[in-house]
């Protein structure tokens, strides 16, 4: 049985949280007890974990520099004594190197989801403290040329474990009634979802929906929330875009969203390994992402899905409208459903990961 304890930064819903959320559930189910819990303070997904038998905890951070919630981390590692640390995210991370062995010795296991282009003292910070992790793990082989080039993380000690994906759970899941959102079913759905923050060129993908409205009668979903919402909400307004965009907040029906739409878009200028594109391989979604090395990565090149020019609205609509109305799609999808059947199997990750928490305990 193994207890580790998992740290990020926060427990709301999104792309990473969700990941750890789901790794803990299934390390619970095959016997170990994991220990999952936050800088923050406590978000939605700890009352979910909590319903599934894992232990929780929230360190209260209300500003990045919030030394109580370092003190409390600390409290935490004594009191649980875990096997191992496992920390996702670039706050996560230094404060599991600093406090995750004043008790005694343990493994650290640190982890990298993205690619970080804006914010430089992260990029400092990662650097003059990587030595520190027993192991560092990623999510694609982008991210690991990413930490080892601009981040200098030992190869030796860089793990490239997929983000992984409950696939009984997305086969059982029906698609939305888009009826019920007032969207006709005669007209092609462009469905857009994630977390609401400047990274992801949200105004892009407004306008890429405008044009495909203009251009083949698409409407066009968003389904997040974050820092960005009302800024987005009035972009949409003063685009005149309220007649085809719909923002619905954050949805517990991803999935079915997903099934019922024709299109998903991606327009970020930075991702690690997008939960979303997975997803929508998954579901036999049509798929335009931005031309960047982790969305070539999981698209192939373009095999198992379109690749248009960060920031480049034309371009993207293009691309999407080739995939509207391009009856050859259906052999692209298919090759994208069967890449993640065979290395995104959620199971199969989880094995990953114990392999991992072994391999760093010298087991």
């Amino acid at each position: 049985m193994l207890r580790p304890l998992i740290l990020t930064t926060d427990l709301k819903p999104g792309g990473l949280p969700w990941r750890m959320t789901r790794l803990a559930i299934a390390l619970r189910e095959r016997g170990h007890r994991p220990i999952v819990g936050c800088l923050g303070g406590r978000g939605e997904l700890h009352g979910i974990l909590e319903e599934q038998g894992v232990a929780t905890f929230a360190c209260g951070a209300t500003r990045v520099s919030d030394v109580r919630a370092v003190a409390a981390l600390r409290g935490v590692i004594r009191r649980e004594n875990p096997d191992l640390i496992h920390a996702s995210l670039f706050h996560a991370n230094l404060a599991a190197r600093w406090m995750g062995r004043l008790d005694c010795e343990r493994p650290i296991i640190t982890s990298t989801v993205t690619i970080e282009i804006e914010r430089r003292w992260h990029r400092w910070g990662e650097m003059l403290t990587a030595g520190r992790s027993t192991l560092h793990a990623v999510n694609s082989n982008a991210v690991a040329r990413h930490v080892i080039g601009d981040l200098g993380v030992d190869p030796g000690r860089v793990v490239v474990i997929p983000n992984g994906l409950d696939l009984r759970a997305i086969e059982r899941t029906p698609p939305v009634n888009r009826g019920r959102f007032g969207l006709p079913d005669t007209s092609p759905l462009v469905v857009w979802a994630g977390r609401l923050d400047p990274v992801k060129q949200l105004e892009t993908v407004v306008d890429v929906m405008g044009a495909l409205h203009d251009a083949a009668g698409a409407f066009g979903v968003m389904l997040g929330d974050g820092s960005r919402r009302e800024a987005l909400a009035e972009y949409v307004r003063a685009t005149g875009r309220t007649n085809c965009v719909r923002m619905l907040g954050w949805s517990e029906d991803v999935i079915g969203w997903l099934k019922a739409a024709d299109l998903m878009l991606l327009c970020s200028r930075t991702e690690g390994s997008p939960n979303v594109v997975l997803e929508a391989l998954a579901c036999g979604c049509s798929v335009v992402a931005s031309d960047i090395a982790s969305c070539r990565e999981l698209l192939d090149e373009g095999r198992r899905g379109l690749l248009a020019p960060v920031g480049d609205v034309a371009a993207i609509a293009a691309a999407g409208r080739r995939v509207l109305t391009n009856p050859e799609q259906q052999a692209i999808r298919r090759a994208g459903m069967d890449y993640v059947r065979d290395q995104h199997d959620m199971d199969r990750v989880v094995d990953r990961w114990i392999a991992l928490y072994e391999r760093a305990m010298g087991r």
